[in-house]
């Protein structure tokens, strides 16, 4: 970047994959801001180590306040219910690229999703994603999209009490990805010119289908766990029933997900910012590790 010590905003450092890229940018000597709605709420989790700017991505002028100084911008937005799918992620991210254009930044890196398409765009969360990223292209900054499959800390978010779910028949083979390996990628494309204007395909090392997965995962984690495999027609029934909608853009994504499968490469990627290596083993035992860890402190403390 331009400066010896650059200004970086993030935009989604609340959310789950959003907050583990900070102290990621901090190691790498970037001063690091935040864009967020609530300050207080995220002090405690990075304290100091950050500048904080109050706001929202749906709002100009906090946007511009927050990019003023900046070379470049991460988004990682995770809108959660379907009516903020189009607002925050579509409408929100337009905002920050247009004014990012008008102020010069750098470099734009976005969050998007492996299986962003056109073709996929009547998911509601699928295409504000597709819009968000034409938005970006038609801009000018130059940006680097990410489109990584389904990340390996998502399969925890399956469990309910002693009970893993695996959503429809699940037969397709995806690459599923460690969040960490897909920071050193963003790390890297900071420092990469050629990454510009470029999108991105992140997958990990092996293939396997979402219930291979999840046997996998309750095999090193907790074998205590009973893995359960419900087909779609049976989760929007009860999704209807006694959960008043809250599963739909859940369901929408697993059914997305079965018509469709991953069908892009990582080749580009390899070539310019690297290739993810853990494999779900690893990842597994490392997070097994962490829990015992935790639970060892709650216990202690």
């Amino acid at each position: 970047m331009a400066t010896d010590n650059p200004t970086i905003l993030v935009i989604g450092a609340t959310g789950y994959l959003g907050g583990p890229i900070v102290p990621r940018l901090l190691a790498e000597g970037w001063h690091t801001r935040l864009l967020v709605r609530d300050p207080d709420a995220i002090r405690d989790r990075f304290g100091r180590s950050v500048e904080v700017v109050r706001g929202d991505v749906t709002d100009e002028a906090s946007v511009d306040r927050a990019l003023n100084g900046c070379s470049a911008v991460y988004i990682s937005l995770q809108a959660r219910i379907p009516a903020e799918f189009d607002r925050v992620e579509h409408q929100g991210t337009s905002t920050v690229a247009k004014i990012a254009a008008r102020q010069g930044i750098e470099r734009l890196i976005y969050l998007s999703g492996a299986l962003v398409s056109q073709q996929t765009s009547y998911v509601p969360q699928e295409g504000a994603k597709w819009h968000a990223e034409q938005a970006i292209e038609r801009s000018g900054v130059p940006y680097t999209i990410f489109r990584p499959t389904y990340f390996m800390e998502s399969l925890p978010l399956s469990v309910r009490g002693k009970r893993a779910t695996v959503m429809g028949p699940a037969t397709r083979k995806l690459r599923f990805v460690a969040l960490d390996d897909y920071l050193t990628l963003v790390i890297q494309a900071l420092k990469t010119p050629a990454s510009a204007n470029q999108r991105l395909d992140v997958y990990g090392p092996q293939a396997m289908t979402m219930r291979e997965a999840m046997d996998t995962f309750v095999r090193l984690v907790d074998p205590t766990l009973k893995v359960s495999q419900t087909p779609f027609m049976m989760l929007r029934v009860l999704n209807a029933l006694f959960m008043r909608g809250a599963l739909t853009p859940v369901i929408d994504l697993a059914e997305m997900t079965e018509k469709f499968g991953e069908s892009g490469t990582g080749d580009l990627t390899t070539r310019l910012v690297g290739t993810p290596s853990t494999t779900l083993e690893q990842w597994c035992a490392t997070y097994r590790a962490q829990r015992e860890t935790a639970s060892s402190i709650r216990q202690t403390g």
